[in-house]
């Protein structure tokens, strides 16, 4: 969503994201000499309405926890504060067999994976839906799917973008926007998975962001060698929480 100034310049914008029922802000911005005006408040409102209008039964953003200023404007717009999302990174290292991706599927093949992905998501939170990130993905050239076989079934996947988030950087991390998985005893397997990815791809690190609820993967990560990097407070809109699966793992970044 963009506003602009009577010569037609960005005045603010706001980043709307939804994810079948899953609906999020971010990023968002007003230009220095706007801010005061209203302008904020109209942005998130705007936003709101809109994820709202679209079904989504989830609203929420992320802020740095040590802006009062975020946290306080969010909390008068009706955003409560929950938990913290952590940043980890793990070096890139390959894995005994080569992870398998998406992209190296026949047509055929990733419109299957595709469908089970979707259905492996609707099975641990009903309603949510990655399809579209996955396909813009790859059709953008940003990334892959690395899957993740039990047998010939899909028992997880994560959506990672390997390309810089600033144009002419070099390519030094990769980022794991969404992370399910139907056994959350294999974690360490999709995080192998992951880190052969990103290896192969000439990537130095991964990063994982991970929801302070989900405490055994955190462990699991700092096990594995995991470095914490820096941290975000996610604050969920009054009435439209964010929904835990009752089995499994399902991890979802706010952050592009």
């Amino acid at each position: 969503m963009l506003w602009r100034d009577d010569r037609g310049h960005i005045v603010a914008f706001n980043m709307v994201h939804r994810s079948g029922t899953e609906g999020w802000m971010g990023p968002l911005a007003v230009r220095t000499e706007f801010q005061g005006s209203g302008i904020g408040k109209e942005i998130v409102t705007r936003g709101v309405q809109w994820l709202k209008d679209q079904g989504a039964s989830v609203i929420g953003l992320e802020t740095m926890p040590r802006t009062m200023d975020n946290i306080g404007f969010y909390s008068r717009q009706g955003f409560s504060p929950g938990r913290l999302t952590i940043t980890s990174t793990l070096e890139a290292t390959y894995d005994d067999a080569p992870a398998k991706l998406m992209s190296r599927f026949s047509p055929a093949a990733r419109d299957a994976a595709l469908t089970e992905c979707r259905a492996l998501v609707q099975r641990l939170l009903p309603g949510y839906d990655y399809s579209r990130e996955i396909l813009l993905t790859g059709e953008l050239a940003l990334g892959d799917t690395v899957l993740l076989y039990q047998g010939d079934r899909i028992i997880g996947f994560a959506l990672a973008h390997t390309s810089p988030l600033v144009e002419g950087r070099t390519r030094e991390e990769l980022r794991v926007l969404k992370l399910v998985l139907e056994d959350e005893s294999r974690f360490d397997s999709l995080i192998h998975a992951i880190a052969d990815f990103a290896r192969r791809s000439g990537t130095r690190r991964l990063a994982l962001r991970l929801q302070g609820e989900f405490l055994e993967p955190f462990r699991r990560v700092i096990a594995l060698g995991g470095h914490i990097r820096w941290t975000d407070l996610r604050m969920s809109l009054s009435g439209f929480d964010e929904k835990r699966p009752a089995a499994g793992l399902v991890l979802s970044n706010w952050e592009i």
